[in-house]
């Protein structure tokens, strides 16, 4: 029989690559991929909130249609979770990433479009947060019965020239002399009876100047009075809301971030931002928000001797908190004098001091006010006769010790603080509230911030505390199992949550009516 030829040209040759490739988008990712739980999560608890609830991107009618929360919150999440803060980058990643095609279902948001979500729907974003945290305190993955807290230093989206009082009055000055010696220089030309072309042009370019100045004059006027308005000292001219603080790379326009660490899990249980430079007056707020977002009162807490809020500790103390603060001991002056053997012991019964030289502090006031605390106040007389006058004091008036009055309670305090017990508890403070902050500044990289202003920097902070959060859960529980916990997971507080915002906004004061009507 003759051969058959037939013609193949039209059947094209498959790839190396395209045998690899997966059948549909579904198969990109594994099933313990941490992007399906952000998917599931993001859906979970916004699946019951009704769309006119929730702000979205877009107030025009007209065009194409907006895109949906779920979506962009979806994004944000993953972004941070994986160092991913900029909104450019997050329109790259929307494109070429498998999972992020995946997460938005091939959808791909403009850097602009994500942008204006995150500064727009700071309450939204705030919200999924919180509830991110509900629902690892539901699961078990937040115990919250024993906390540590701590505070650090964030830049401020804002350059290091900061404006001052004194630098604005300093630069009025400048400018002021400069206008008078332009004016000056007009009225020489004006008196000049020379109608030159050049002569027109000097003129012209002075009074140029003259206007740049007034202007300059004008700006740094209306700057000076928001410093005095505001009561500051200073401020970062791109953001008003940062406050001049000292870090470790000088003084710099920062936020300060006030982080609380469940200390058996490890998890972020919350995180706040605060134009505070000192953590002083902190650490009752900081309990306080766990309760008001978490619904958790810890057994106990412990913080560092910024923290070290006498008020504060007794107050928490007194509602059953057991607060484990280090309050600095003596400082380096008493214990080179210590070790010179220079002391002083208090004498109940006669009411004074005897140093270790045998000469009476004798009291010259019983009630002096310093820092906000009464002290009896006790003098020596006869320092001027002492061999160890030199190590002792300076003063001209003798050596003055301030014995402070109903401060039973702090000495007791301070001598259980020093008890090996309480030592071994606050040595794990370190290691459980510190490393967080090593962490989000990896996550955060070189900018830490990108928003202004106080409020949407708190949107970043939530953010990042999210993707800290993903990042332990995924290291401790298998996503499969995670995806289970979520289903029976029901998020009807945070559904009111949502409800009480909406319903603020709207300044709607009898919701049932409101919802019979509609």
């Amino acid at each position: 029989m003759p051969k058959i030829q037939t013609d193949m040209s039209f059947i094209k040759p498959i790839s190396r690559a395209q045998l690899m490739m997966p059948n549909s988008i579904d198969e990109y990712v594994s099933q313990d991929n941490m992007v399906r739980f952000i998917d599931a999560f993001v859906d979970k608890v916004l699946h019951n909130v009704p769309v006119e609830m929730l702000m979205q991107k877009g107030k025009s009618i007209e065009g194409r249609p907006s895109y949906s929360p779920n979506c962009l919150c979806k994004l944000l999440i993953y972004g941070y979770f994986n160092s991913v803060s900029s909104s450019r980058k997050l329109e790259n990643e929307s494109k070429r990433n498998l999972e992020a095609i995946w997460l938005m279902n091939n959808l791909h948001p403009d850097h602009w479009t994500i942008s204006d979500f995150r500064k727009d729907n700071k309450e939204l974003i705030k919200r999924i947060t919180i509830d991110f945290r509900k629902f690892l305190r539901d699961s078990g993955y937040i115990k919250g019965k024993s906390v540590s807290t701590d505070g650090s230093k964030i830049k401020a989206y804002a350059s290091r020239s900061t404006l001052s009082i004194s630098l604005i009055e300093k630069k009025l000055t400048h400018a002021e002399k400069e206008i008078e010696r332009y004016l000056s220089q007009l009225d020489a030309n004006d008196t000049l009876e020379n109608e030159q072309e050049e002569m027109l042009a000097t003129n012209d370019k002075l009074k140029n100047q003259i206007a740049a100045l007034r202007e300059q004059v004008e700006k740094l006027s209306s700057q000076k009075q928001l410093l005095e308005k505001l009561d500051r000292k200073s401020l970062a001219p791109a953001d008003f809301d940062a406050r001049i603080m000292q870090t470790k790379d000088g003084l710099l326009p920062a936020y300060n971030v006030q982080s609380t660490v469940d200390n058996d899990t490890h998890f972020i249980l919350a995180c706040e931002i605060t134009d505070s430079p000192i953590d002083f007056h902190s650490l009752e707020e900081n309990v306080k928000l766990l309760e008001e977002q978490l619904e958790l009162i810890p057994n106990t807490c412990l913080a560092d001797g910024g923290y070290a809020n006498e008020e504060q500790i007794q107050s928490l103390e007194q509602q059953g908190i057991e607060c484990i603060v280090h309050f600095a001991g003596e400082t380096e002056t008493k214990k080179t004098q210590r070790n010179k053997g220079i002391t002083f012991t208090y004498n109940e019964k006669e009411d004074c001091f005897i140093c270790s030289q045998g000469k009476r502090l004798l009291l010259v006031e019983k009630k002096c006010k310093k820092k906000n605390h009464f002290f009896s106040k006790y003098q020596c007389k006869q320092c001027s006769e002492c061999a160890v006058r030199h190590d002792c004091t300076t003063s001209k008036k003798g050596r003055i010790i301030y014995r402070r009055l109903n401060g039973e309670w702090l000495n007791a305090y301070k001598e259980k603080m020093k008890t090996k017990e309480f030592r071994e508890k606050f040595k794990k403070r370190k290691c459980v509230a510190e490393h967080p902050f090593g962490t989000l500044r990896y996550l955060m990289g070189q900018i830490p911030i990108l928003l202004r202003s106080k409020e949407k920097v708190q949107v970043e902070i939530d953010l990042y505390a999210t993707g800290y959060n993903l990042t332990r859960l995924k290291n401790v529980e298998f996503v499969p199992i995670l995806l289970k916990k979520l289903e029976k997971w029901n998020p009807l507080s945070c559904f009111f949550a949502f409800l009480s915002i909406w319903l603020e906004k709207k300044r709607i004061y009898n919701p049932v009516s409101y919802f019979k009507i509609h």
